[in-house]
């Protein structure tokens, strides 16, 4: 019997003690209804066994509610219990999470390890994650992740030569609980740290701090060194004081005395940079790639050309179709230029600035003549003949034999000498070697044409000795105008005439003129009166003629 001070719970309102709302669901026996509840709450007390009672029901714990009926009837109704699903998908859940949290601390703990502890010093290399204005970060794997200024990594023309992805290699400079700083090169150092650099070879920075008799001093952290004047740059130091103040990075090429003498060198990083360059640069460059430069250095044979880093030789001939005595006449240091690469050999660049300009030697050549007459400048002699520009760039020869009409010519000078103006004849034109013969004798008139003007049969002249031979001396009488004196002459007139005499003037007597062989035979003004011509002289020296020793040294006719 339910009383009336008892009260009726519905089941769906019934909370546990850890106030998680529960909803039982009745079991297949057990099916009770608001409905019902509700109509019970109108029957009499005093209602029969059949009728069903609202059961009171009291909370035993979290996991069960108890109920007891009337009239002994004992009646339990357990939690709803969730399914076979929901339960295994929770167990799942639970050794997911239980299992992905011993990982995590087993893959972290395994991570701390493996990183290396750093140290000042250390050189380290990994991938650039980000680059920011002024910092690049990098991965060293793991959770070590440090960044560098963007500057130090910055090349001559203020650009950065690394982008993400890249691989980044520095120094350790700085290492703190919350940060690691990389750097190109060392700037925090000691004695031990000083030490490792010599024998790993790894940069340190330092600053110039003052000159000394054939180097400077230089600060590295409070410690002193010495560097050389020639290692601190890789060219001529023409303004030492340039350096002064200077923070460079160095490379330690001396370690003495416990630390105490320390000799560096700037020079060994800077061609190991520009090596490093000029592989990078000779992948690219191509022959008749036109490539920008400065020029870093004059020398007497040509100009060195910075092209970005790596030297270009630009040679003398390749400055300008016209000739040049001196590089110093069109450039000067620090001149900025344009110059096409006409050869690649090796890690050696050639330039050429000519290449750039027209050629006026295949215009020029058109425009002659042979036989034409032109108004020349002689610009230097050499042993075989004499070089005149006939226009800039355009340069004919004169040779030796073409200087002089009849007259033995040992060297051009005698002749011509730089700079003079001359009237020459053009003998030749090549086109397809782009050269020009010239000729001053051409345009002198012919002595031999005027000779009886100058001299006849019999006259009494003084010449100069020119050369002596064995069968006679060769006597000079005017310009293009040279007689034989024989040797059976001189010994019937019982005079000597050796090598030594050449030079001296000499008087004689004209014997014979032959206009047509263009020759004149003499003899010495005291020969006696029975003495008679010897008409073979000339037979022998027309014999001996054909020898080349006497062609090339003794024979004054050989060009007539």
């Amino acid at each position: 019997m339910v009383t009336k001070e008892e009260k009726v719970v519905k089941p769906e309102k019934v909370k546990n003690t850890s106030e998680e709302k529960i909803e039982p669901k009745p079991t297949q026996n057990e099916e009770i209804t608001t409905e019902k509840l509700d109509e019970t709450k109108d029957k009499p007390p005093n209602e029969t066994k059949e009728d069903v009672e609202p059961e009171k029901v009291k909370i035993i714990s979290d996991d069960k509610i108890e109920t007891k009926p009337v009239q002994n009837e004992e009646i339990t109704t357990k939690k709803p219990e969730k399914t076979k699903e929901e339960i295994k998908e929770v167990v799942e859940d639970d050794q997911i999470e239980e299992s992905a949290g011993e990982n995590f601390e087993q893959m972290l703990e395994d991570t701390l390890v493996n990183i290396k502890q750093l140290e000042i010093g250390d050189k380290v290399a990994g991938e650039i994650i980000n680059i920011t204005d002024s910092y690049i970060f990098v991965t060293l794997g793991g959770k070590r992740d440090v960044y560098a200024e963007k500057q130090d990594y910055f090349d001559k023309s203020g650009e950065l030569t690394c982008k993400v992805g890249d691989t980044l290699e520095g120094y350790i400079v700085k290492d703190t609980e919350t940060e690691t700083l990389i750097a190109k090169s060392l700037v925090s150092v000691n004695l031990n740290i000083l030490h490792d650099a010599f024998e790993e070879k790894i940069p340190v920075n330092g600053k110039v701090q003052s000159m000394t008799k054939g180097g400077y001093i230089i600060d590295i952290s409070g410690i002193k060194a010495f560097c050389p004047i020639s290692h601190i740059d890789d060219k001529i130091v023409v303004e030492p004081k340039k350096f002064m103040n200077g923070n460079y990075d160095f490379r330690i090429i001396d370690y003495k005395d416990k630390g105490r003498n320390i000799v560096v060198s700037r020079k060994k990083i800077l061609e190991t940079e520009k090596k490093k360059l000029r592989k990078e640069i000779l992948k690219e460059l191509e022959l008749g790639t036109i490539v920008d430069g400065v020029v870093t250095r004059l020398t007497n044979f040509g100009a060195f050309i910075d092209i970005g880093g790596i030297d270009g030789l630009l040679h003398i001939s390749q400055f300008s179709w016209g000739h040049i005595d001196s590089p110093s006449e069109i450039l000067n240091i620090g001149d900025e230029i344009k110059a096409k690469v006409i050869k690649i050999k090796g890690d050696k660049i050639s330039l050429s600035m000519k290449a750039l300009q027209e050629n006026p030697v295949e215009a020029t050549l058109r425009e002659l003549t042979e036989g034409e007459t032109l108004t020349c400048k002689v610009v230097r002699n050499l042993s075989f003949g004499s070089f005149v520009e006939i226009k800039p760039g355009v340069e004919g020869l004169i040779p030796i034999s073409e200087l002089s009409r009849g007259r033995r010519i040992n060297n051009p000078s005698e002749v011509v000498q730089e700079g003079d103006i001359v009237e020459a004849q053009i003998l030749k034109i090549n086109l397809d070697n782009q050269k020009i013969s010239l000729s001053l004798k051409a345009l002198q008139p012919d002595p031999w044409d005027v000779i009886s003007e100058n001299i006849n049969e019999n006259d009494i002249v003084t010449g100069v000795i020119e050369n002596v031979v064995n069968f006679g001396a060769f006597i000079k009488i005017s310009d293009g105008l040279t007689g034989l004196l024989p040797a059976s002459k001189l010994k019937i007139a019982q005079v000597t005439l050796d090598s030594k005499n050449v030079g001296e003037e000499y008087k004689v007597r004209v014997v014979k003129i032959d206009k047509a062989a263009r020759r004149i035979s003499l003899e010495p003004t005291n020969m006696p009166e029975s003495a008679k011509d010897d008409k073979n002289s000339w037979h022998k020296y027309k014999k001996e003629s054909k020898q080349p020793d006497h062609v090339s040294e003794d024979n004054p006719f050989a060009n007539l």
